[in-house]
């Protein structure tokens, strides 16, 4: 697996403002790792020959990434630019992304299409990105998953695949906040006194391509002192990662769910669990899926009862089973 951001960390000054590096893990394709020596901000190049249309980039850019083109005598260079040094965890994540799929490009025009559906698709998650902090109940919901994503990684069965296994702001996976081959899990959280669950589209309990489907709910109340907070999680899973490029992950898909340590000042409330249910998503489970809504419509919300599924809760290690 070719590692960008150790690429990156071993450029050394070569007296040029643009340090280059070409990827020799994709020797048939001409592609940089790059480093502006002024500003310390990252790069990726894809040089192509001229002959090869490169569509208007306009629509690709988005936010603390620019994408440009700079035509040279013989070749011409896709440059995607880092803009925002505190974004480098997540402009890794984006770019090893690119690599991994053009990496079985053949052509040029292969490998510059691959780039920019990826591009596209990194797009619409950069635009979920909460830059100006995040809500309350964005708290309540990113402390859930965290949760869930500790008792992985606490787990000798699932450590090793727990970051990867959080799928939840990546747009292929839509709605399923963890992933485990054939298994999802989705998770709630709440602090309201008659726990139910909310769920915000007909897709989050939708088990369609998915073997098994659980639902976990972390049912808590606010403290004030001796809790759980979104900082006090992540700190700990931080420590619980062994391994730096999954700490890096880790800290990426942080950023993507809006998460930075900048905010940290916003983050203190604590929560104490009260109790933890889990469910098995079975056919006969009540939901509202995709193939149940008449046509045209979509995005519907709605809540459960507890009662109403205590005959579905299982054990949580039953999802450890089903791996």
């Amino acid at each position: 697996m070719i590692n960008i951001k150790t690429i990156w960390e071993r450029q050394k000054p070569t007296g040029d403002i643009i340090i280059k590096t070409k990827i020799d893990e994709i020797n048939h394709l001409n592609c940089f790792a790059a480093t502006n020596h002024i500003t310390g901000q990252h790069l990726f190049i894809l040089s192509v020959s001229k002959s090869v249309a490169i569509p208007e980039l306009k629509n690709y850019r988005f936010k603390g990434v620019e994408i440009f083109t700079v035509e040279l005598e013989t070749n011409i260079e896709l440059n995607i630019y880092l803009l925002e040094n505190e974004l480098k965890d997540i402009f890794s994540l984006f770019i090893q992304n690119i690599l991994e799929d053009i990496e079985q490009s053949i052509t040029e025009i292969e490998a510059l299409t691959t780039t920019l559906n990826v591009v596209s698709k990194w797009k619409k998650l950069f635009d979920k990105i909460n830059f100006t902090g995040l809500t309350l109940e964005q708290q309540k919901g990113l402390i859930g998953e965290l949760l869930f994503l500790n008792y992985l990684l606490t787990n000798e069965q699932t450590a090793a695949k727990a970051v990867n296994a959080w799928t939840g702001s990546e747009q292929e996976f839509q709605a399923k906040d963890f992933t485990l081959g054939s298994v999802g899990v989705e998770i709630k959280f709440t602090s309201s006194k008659q726990p139910r669950i909310k769920v915000s589209n007909e897709r989050q309990l939708d088990a369609e391509n998915l073997r098994e489907l659980f639902l976990v709910l972390y049912s808590t109340e606010a403290v004030k002192d001796n809790g759980i907070s979104l900082n006090s999680i992540a700190d700990q899973i931080r420590q619980n990662i062994s391994n730096e490029e999954e700490r890096n992950i880790f800290n990426a898909k942080l950023q993507l769910n809006g998460y930075f340590d900048q905010d940290r000042e916003h983050y203190g409330k604590m929560y104490s669990i009260k109790k933890t249910f889990t469910f098995s998503v079975t056919a006969e489970f009540p939901k509202i899926v995709k193939r149940d809504l008449p046509l045209g419509i979509y995005e519907t919300s709605y809540s459960i009862e507890i009662s109403a599924i205590e005959n579905f809760i299982v054990e949580t290690e039953t999802i450890l089973e089903n791996i």
